[in-house]
């Protein structure tokens, strides 16, 4: 049966493409929330 390494690898990089883009996503969600707190805090 042959090797195929070639594949193995290349669905690792496309995990790692897809939770890369997903982590930078919710840091970007949390701080928009963060913002949102924060200008609730300050109207009050």
């Amino acid at each position: 049966m042959p090797d195929h390494w070639g594949f193995v690898f290349a669905a690792y990089g496309i995990a790692a493409v897809v939770l890369f883009g997903y982590w930078r996503r919710l840091i970007r969600l949390h701080a928009e929330l963060s913002a949102l707190k924060a200008r609730r805090e300050v109207k009050r």
